[in-house]
């Protein structure tokens, strides 16, 4: 109940995370599509494997053997659960830069989404990026949003227009907010690390791409429902 709670008393910053998301994705998928060679100056060496033709890298995944990610899940999964909560973390962190490293943060992180999403649809890999993506992404992409809420409330805070209450004091009210945000991104990357590790990396024919699409669609709609669910009677 809390962290819904919390999640729709800050619906604004939300808001505010997923504009910025939008507005990086669009200027990502924009630049990719003007200009392919944009992809080498946008994409961070440690994503070096996005550089790749998506047609060829989707034709080798296809063909690749299931046997051989046995062993390797836990590991990646771990490697994903660290990474993207760091990102979180760091999105909510920002925050005390009054907010401007998380807008940055926020920004190029839908810059890199964009790319990649104009880069398969452009190869007509449509399908495929929707089934590897939408799985983990149902809830990895939403937790790294809130981090970003968070990074806002924050903000907000450490500004403090309108409010002449000291520092400390701004800081104090939207502490338990704070917190409540923060455990539940971690919850939801936790999550998305276990689904990427364990689900997203296998493809047709190993797991249908209509499989996988229905089991992200499914998690997304209940994320949904819990975020906006109808309070309880008498709750606030």
């Amino acid at each position: 109940r809390d962290f819904p709670a919390a999640f729709r008393r800050h619906g604004g910053a939300f808001a505010l995370a997923l504009s910025l998301l939008v507005a990086g994705a669009l200027f990502g998928g924009l630049a990719h599509t003007l200009d392919p060679q944009a992809k080498s100056s946008l994409v961070p060496e440690q994503f070096a494997h996005l550089m790749e033709d998506p047609a060829k890298r989707v034709a080798e995944e296809e063909k690749g053997k299931p046997e051989n990610l046995e062993g390797q899940q836990a590991s990646f999964s771990t490697a994903l659960m660290t990474n993207n909560i760091r990102v979180s973390i760091l999105a909510l962190a920002l925050g005390m830069t009054c907010g401007a490293g998380t807008v940055i943060l926020l920004f190029y992180n839908g810059v890199l989404l964009g790319l990649v999403a104009a880069d398969y649809l452009l190869a007509g890999q449509g399908t495929f990026l929707l089934a590897w993506l939408l799985p983990h992404g149902a809830t990895e992409i939403p937790a790294i949003l809130i981090g970003g809420q968070a990074g806002f409330v924050l903000a907000r805070a450490m500004i403090g227009r309108g409010d002449r209450q000291p520092l400390a004091a701004r800081l104090r009210a939207v502490g338990r907010d704070v917190s409540l945000l923060s455990y539940g991104f971690a919850v939801l990357l936790i999550w998305a690390g276990l689904v990427e590790a364990f689900l997203s990396q296998y493809h047709a024919p190993v797991v249908p791409y209509s499989a996988k699409i229905a089991f992200g669609t499914i998690e997304l709609v209940l994320l949904v429902w819990l975020l906006h669910g109808r309070e309880e009677p008498g709750r606030k």
